[in-house]
């Protein structure tokens, strides 16, 4: 084994790391946006940015996952998958869905109840909550993903597309919610991590600065031209695939950097408790900061940085505690046990 081989692994994750870390601040940035318009706040032209960067931090954070999941989807029977990926998916789901629930019986959430069903928890089943789809459209995503893996690449990617295309022009709709809007368009995202992986990761040990300015530009100028296009949801899924290789590109080129790659890396190790929690501290300070306090703007960097923290820190509190962003520990041992049985029946079967 040579030492290029021996590091390629340690680089790919570094970069995947970095990826998660840009994809997960980006998206506590848009809902500090989002809860400070609701509340207020002069933040104009950041609706229009944040907007603008739709095509570009959840493409980023689907595609990485679909990366992440492509071998367990690839070798795995549905049980040991389940036990493996999606039991804690479903647990975490419905776990903070009551916790949201509760917390904003107390604290207000500035947004239209249509688009976030606080009032009934049996809704969270088939609508899911704003705030909580990803965890959602993972479950969803790793099943479906299972479920076409005896098909043809070719084959796969085609009905990933058409799924996406159908949800982002809208001809496919569900609740008019656009919770179900992401979850469709987003499938073909995921589903290019899963069957495209060696192809990403040779892109990503390619890449150099020409590569990301070249990314970089290509989703400027179509994001630009993306309202005058006609069949807009078609372009928009075809947008998201250049977003998501521009984020990797700035990801990879951040990974080289051992400062950057530590700092950004970290998040990204640890985006699950900064995702469910994001939400609810933004809503308590929204709640309590007087509005217009600061500049708009700078409102949004503090709050972003002060979510991420408190986030991080609530989670080195009560993160070893089981249950909270883990399966409980029985439900945990028993997935072991089962993991186990499959393996070794498996290992009969041969």
């Amino acid at each position: 084994m040579t030492a290029e081989t021996t590091r390629a692994p340690a680089q790919r994750i570094a970069w995947i790391d970095v990826a998660r870390g840009i994809a997960i601040t980006l998206v506590v940035f848009h809902h500090s946006i989002q809860f400070l318009d609701a509340t207020g706040w002069q933040v104009g032209p950041l609706v229009q940015l944040t907007t603008a960067l739709s095509t570009f931090r959840m493409p980023l954070f689907f595609l990485v996952s679909g990366l992440l999941a492509s071998s367990a989807i690839a070798r795995l029977s549905f049980s040991s998958l389940f036990w493996k990926r999606l039991a804690l998916l479903v647990y975490l789901y419905a776990l903070w869905c009551v916790i949201w629930w509760a917390w904003f019986l107390f604290v207000p959430r500035p947004f239209d109840p249509l688009t976030s069903p606080v009032g009934n928890l049996a809704t969270a089943l088939y609508l899911p909550w704003s705030g909580l789809w990803f965890l959602y459209a993972l479950i969803l995503y790793t099943a479906a993903a299972w479920a076409l893996r005896r098909l043809p690449r070719v084959a796969q990617l085609v009905i990933a597309f058409a799924i996406a295309s159908l949800f982002a022009t809208g001809i496919v709709t569900v609740s008019s919610s656009y919770t179900w809007r992401s979850v469709g368009t987003y499938f073909a995202l995921f589903m290019t991590g899963v069957l495209c992986r060696q192809l990403v990761e040779a892109y990503a040990r390619r890449v150099t600065v020409w590569w990301l300015l070249a990314t970089g530009v290509v989703l400027a100028a179509g994001t630009i031209a993306l309202p005058s296009l006609p069949l807009q949801g078609v372009f928009r899924v075809a947008l998201c695939v250049v977003g998501a290789a521009f984020g990797v590109s700035i990801a990879v080129m951040l990974a080289r950097s051992s400062a950057a790659r530590r700092a950004v890396g970290a998040l990204g190790s640890r985006t699950l408790p900064i995702y469910v929690l994001n939400s609810l501290l933004l809503a308590l300070s929204v709640a309590l900061l007087p509005v217009e306090l600061v500049p708009g703007w700078l409102a949004a960097v503090l709050l972003t940085a002060m979510v991420v923290t408190v986030a991080l820190l609530i989670h080195r509190a009560v993160g070893p505690v089981s249950g909270i962003f883990t399966l409980p520990a029985p439900l945990q041992r028993f997935a072991h046990r089962r993991l186990e049985a499959d393996r070794l029946g498996a290992g009969r079967a041969r």
